[in-house]
């Protein structure tokens, strides 16, 4: 008879336990389910506009921007668009809360022009009430000074 050395006996133990393990896995795990939800769902993604110090004028980048959020909308008719516009914390909670409407009105004109439907739009403005960066007053926070942009799918 042949000879069956140790680690040859071994290397068959652990290749046997690997097949056996591997298929009682398989075995063992179900198919990944999908949850259902009724909330909405994001169909685009969320983008931000950016504003310099103390102005409404929406830049390059930001008309590009705005170009994407009408594609994304204009591919999906069951889609709603949040615009929220925010400042930084130079200048007065008042003024601030101006600008940023300013801000906000500004974009949603852009996506309106864009030739997204104006129905489809809710449009917000904070001041320098939800700030990304938190900072104290007078200072000045590019990350702060945006309007965010929200699109998300409706359920039918």
């Amino acid at each position: 008879m042949y000879a069956i050395s140790g680690h040859a006996r071994v290397l068959g133990a652990i290749l046997a336990l690997g097949v056996l393990a591997g298929c009682a896995e398989t075995a063992a795990s179900p198919p990944p389910q999908v949850a259902m939800t009724t909330a909405p769902q994001l169909a685009g993604a969320w983008y931000q506009v950016e504003f310099e110090t103390n102005k409404s004028d929406i830049d390059a980048r930001g008309r590009m921007i705005v170009n994407t959020v009408a594609n994304v909308v204009a591919n999906n008719g069951a889609t709603r668009v949040t615009v929220i516009g925010k400042t930084d914390r130079v200048g007065s909670a008042t003024a601030n809360l101006a600008l940023s409407q300013r801000r906000a009105d500004q974009v949603r004109d852009a996506l309106v022009a864009a030739g997204v439907p104006a129905v489809r739009i809710d449009t917000r403005w904070t001041g320098e009430g939800l700030q990304q960066v938190a900072t104290g007053d007078d200072i000045d926070e590019q990350r702060n000074r945006v309007v965010d942009i929200t699109v998300v799918q409706q359920p039918r």
